[in-house]
């Protein structure tokens, strides 16, 4: 009974962690496309090293499940045959549920890595999010650095909640990148 428990949950959660991250690469690839059509005014960069450690986590991980689904890891095989009295069925069904997990983060994952970010001219859009002028409140510019961070929440910086990752800019864009903001900001919000 303890065998089909843990074969169910392990399944279940997969499934269940697998089709948001299918659904939220489906929602990025979307949101690149129609970023594709836009007119870029003002390119956006951010670091996306974070993206390549957990990629080469799961990368490992991955090729782990592949090799213990295949047999060349005996003792992790039979770990999950006595301690949790799983069937072989049940073991290859557990794993092969586990790679398509890690196989739908890597796909996430990689749709991140290749996301861009930009000024355009209904808002902005950023590796997780879009804002529209309308949810633009506030931003700050660190010029030395060529940094831009925007916040989305009338709160403005003083909650993270609403705001964006640190993205680079050119230095050359930032004086069109501030007019363009300050332009923009509230724009329908009347405040």
């Amino acid at each position: 009974m303890t065998g089909y428990l843990t074969f169910s949950i392990i399944v279940a959660a997969c499934a269940a962690c697998g089709a948001v991250c299918a659904v939220c690469a489906a929602r990025l690839v979307k949101r690149q496309l129609k970023l594709n059509r836009s007119i870029t005014l003002i390119a956006l960069r951010s670091t996306k090293a974070h993206y390549i450690v957990c990629m080469s986590i799961l990368f490992t991980a991955l090729v782990f499940t592949v090799l213990t689904l295949a047999g060349a890891f005996p003792f992790e095989f039979d770990l999950l045959l006595t301690a949790y009295g799983m069937t072989r069925w049940q073991i290859y069904a557990a794993l092969g549920s586990l790679a398509a997990l890690l196989l739908c983060a890597e796909f996430l994952l990689t749709v991140l890595c290749c996301a861009k970010s930009a000024v355009v001219d209904r808002g902005v859009y950023a590796a997780l999010n879009y804002l529209d002028w309308y949810h633009v409140h506030d931003y700050i510019i660190d010029e030395s650095k060529g940094v831009v961070v925007l916040s989305a929440d009338k709160a403005t910086f003083s909650v993270t909640k609403g705001m964006t990752a640190p993205l680079r800019v050119k230095k050359d864009d930032i004086p069109k990148l501030k007019f363009i903001l300050n332009k923009n900001k509230n724009k329908f919000s009347g405040v």
